[in-house]
């Protein structure tokens, strides 16, 4: 993400990083293990950081 650096804000560059770590770790754990991420509450708490990091 170097050449994004020069025209996003920090604020823009942390929710960036937010939705990508979230997004791809969405799948990892569902696949890992589905039954555990759901009932722990793992996949509402990545839905909640997308929800919160794509909020303006």
């Amino acid at each position: 993400m170097p050449e994004t650096v020069h025209w996003l804000t920090l604020g823009q560059q942390v929710r960036l990083l937010a939705v990508v770590a979230a997004v791809s770790g969405i799948p990892r754990l569902l696949t890992s293990d589905p039954g555990t991420v759901v009932w722990d509450g793992q996949l509402a708490r990545m839905c909640a950081i997308l929800d919160h990091a794509t909020r303006t």
